[in-house]
């Protein structure tokens, strides 16, 4: 029996291990946003059809303790369990697995992005018995038909009698998409997700994928790092047979789209959307894609068939800070376009913001935020620039010595783990607090708060107070 596992949150933090090109973040303890990593449901279908005994385990959709883990393993017998790690939750990833092997003494194989990137600290750890790196489903398949880690592509391993350690050859990454079966989720806890107001609060929700890899370089994204550069793409016929069963066989009311580029071939969307329609398909979802690839027309089909939201990065209002991390500047009037033809259509415009990038100063900065308020999409994110493994931005900020928080749990986009050539550590979390405040108080969701509660009017004046002389200051 193979145990697939997606361990337990870490102390006071929730960890959404499919974000970040599956390198994940780690969210504030009570986050209800919740997000499993795709290659488990993935991983565990491969192995299903070819009649392999399988089961998962996710910890977070469970919302299981290491205890209640620990005795489901028991209780299963489980001969060899491959935990999912990511970037911010490795350290505590590594305890669990430290701890299930001393139960257990089960064989632990560990894999995930984070482990293509570091194999050898991961295979160090005394109680790591093998790494899977690159794509999971391929590899797990090999193992459990050898019965073994010998001959393995993609598989690092110890051999048992002297721990001297292994380096099978690597695996190529899957080239035809449309040949692995659709996610188990099933196996899963999928009634427990929660995409929250992204998804407009629908359950059940899942996630999916329609094409992996990214042709962008862009210098501070994981997603070519980790999925690579020559985008491969499922065909829509195959995307809509997915949509059909999880709307008809399973129930599922939303779907996150997780392709870093959803729209980048326009005529495969117009396919997927026409495939919907003409079938019948009634889901909800969800996408993220530039803002280059929408036009009026196409987002008019994508409202028909269900989009309720496009997330689409921005990143800065800056050209020479966007030249800095190889990626074009979208002209706020073409920004605007985009954003009034999705208001028009129903659809949540999401844009998202990076705050700290390399040759960013306080001045450009606040001209993103002042960008950002007139743009008034419907949703807005400013995360701050994050040294993730791989990137360009973290070995930049690596050789310059900008890293001034080298813990892997800092990493988290949301965390201020870097500074650059202009801007302090602290005068970049200033501008997280200036921004926040600057979306908090216009003035309907003043209103809104007041309205909800009479009794905060003197607190929220305060507060508009503190932000009018912060602004004052900043700009």
């Amino acid at each position: 029996m193979i145990t697939i596992v997606n361990p337990p949150n870490p102390p006071n933090a929730v960890s959404n291990k499919d974000t970040m090109g599956g390198l994940g973040q780690l969210y504030p303890s009570g986050a209800k946003h919740s997000l499993p990593p795709l290659d488990v449901p993935y991983t565990a279908a491969v192995l299903r059809s070819k009649g392999i005994p399988v089961q998962v385990i996710d910890c977070l959709g469970c919302d299981w303790e290491l205890s209640e883990l620990i005795l489901c393993l028991r209780d299963q017998k489980s001969e060899l369990v491959a935990m999912r790690t990511s970037t911010p939750s490795f350290d505590w990833d590594m305890r669990v697995a430290q701890i299930i092997k001393m139960a257990l003494n089960s064989k632990i194989v560990v894999f995930g992005p984070h482990v293509t990137l570091f194999p050898e600290p991961v295979l160090q750890q005394p109680f790591v018995d093998a790494i899977v790196l690159g794509e999971p489903e391929l590899t797990f398949l090999d193992i459990a038909e050898r019965g073994g880690f010998s001959g393995c592509k993609g598989v690092w391993y110890k051999k048992e009698d002297d721990d001297v350690v292994v380096k099978n050859e690597a695996r190529n990454p899957i080239e035809d998409l449309d040949q692995l079966p659709f996610p188990a989720w099933d196996l899963m806890p999928y009634h427990a997700y929660d995409g929250i107001e992204l998804m407009r609060n629908l359950k059940p929700f899942v996630t999916a994928l329609t094409s992996r890899g990214c042709p962008h370089g862009c210098a501070y994204c994981p997603y070519p790092v980790v999925q690579g550069r020559k985008l491969r793409v499922r065909s829509p016929e195959n995307v809509v047979d997915e949509l059909e069963w999880l709307a008809n066989g399973l129930g599922v009311k939303a779907v996150l789209f997780r392709d870093p580029e959803f729209a980048l071939h326009r005529d495969r969307v117009v396919g997927i959307c026409e495939g919907i329609l003409k079938r019948g398909v009634r889901l909800a979802w969800r996408c993220e894609t530039r803002m280059e690839d929408m036009d009026e027309e196409l987002i008019a089909l994508m409202a028909k068939a269900g989009c309720i939201g496009i997330n689409m990065g921005v990143e800065s209002a800056d050209e020479q800070v966007l030249r800095n991390v190889k990626r074009k500047a979208v002209p706020f009037g073409q920004a605007m376009k985009v954003v009034k033809a999705c208001k028009k259509n129903e659809i949540e415009a999401f844009c998202f913001f990076i705050l700290g990038l390399p040759g960013e100063t306080k001045e450009s900065a606040l001209r993103s935020i002042h960008y950002a308020l007139k743009l008034n999409p419907s949703f807005v994110q400013f995360t701050v620039a994050s040294p993730y493994p791989g990137t360009e931005l973290g070995v930049w900020a690596e050789s310059k010595g900008f890293i001034e928080n080298d813990s892997l749990s800092a990493i988290t986009g949301y965390n201020v783990a870097i500074r650059n050539e202009h801007m302090t550590v602290d005068e970049i979390r200033w501008l997280q607090w200036f921004v926040h405040e600057a979306l908090e108080m216009r003035w309907y969701k003043v209103a809104k708060r007041v309205l909800g509660n009479v009794r905060r009017a003197a607190s929220e004046i305060k507060r508009w107070l503190r932000f009018q002389r912060a602004r004052l200051r900043g700009y």
